[in-house]
């Protein structure tokens, strides 16, 4: 069985801190670009330093809210901050405007689509849409995120696709988040 993008829907709502944090910093900091691109990048590596926070979006129930960074706890604001101020730094020092670029994604999500995949169709388990994109959420949350901007990063999938710790990690994951749903309407094929 093969999970695609459409078959799912989650969020990170990091990604909104990461975008209020980069917002707050850009505008203490006028000499940094703040172009698309240079965003992008300075997004990426503050998500790739702070905890995923995926939910899913259900079907027929209202969006989340977005959490204002400001309400964060101190230690979490404090580490989004740290870590936006050290990207924009690195950002400022080699900015990337190339066409060497692919649109912001979690590489870590298209491994865990391919073992899901497997996974259910071993198990003979379907789940319907709002079950598979609480799965892919609750995994995600517990693996680390690999956000990359460039085609470059998409090397870290293929090296971690053959890597065992990591894939047992995964697997993990998915067994964990597949428990979790047991209270939910999963039907074994």
């Amino acid at each position: 069985m093969r999970i695609r993008l459409e078959d799912y829907a989650i969020h990170n709502a990091m990604e909104d801190m990461a975008d209020q944090a980069i917002e707050q910093v850009l505008s203490e900091d006028r000499t940094a670009c703040d172009c698309p691109d240079c965003r992008d990048d300075v997004k990426s590596q503050i998500l790739n330093k702070v905890p995923p926070f995926y939910h899913p979006l259900i079907s027929g129930e209202p969006r989340r809210q977005s959490i204002m960074l400001e309400d964060l706890a101190t230690d979490l604001f404090n580490k989004i901050m740290v870590e936006c101020y050290k990207a924009l730094i690195r950002v400022k020092e080699n900015p990337r405007h190339s066409d060497d670029r692919s649109e912001l994604h979690n590489t870590t999500e298209r491994i865990l689509r391919l073992a899901v995949g497997e996974v259910l169709s071993n198990q003979k388990v379907h789940l319907d849409r709002d079950d598979l994109s609480r799965l892919m959420s609750g995994a995600l949350n517990g693996l680390k995120p690999a956000y990359t901007t460039t085609h470059k990063g998409d090397a870290f999938t293929r090296a971690s696709e053959i890597d065992t710790a990591y894939l047992a990690q995964v697997y993990s994951e998915i067994f964990k988040a597949l428990d979790g749903l047991k209270g939910n309407d999963a039907q074994t094929s």
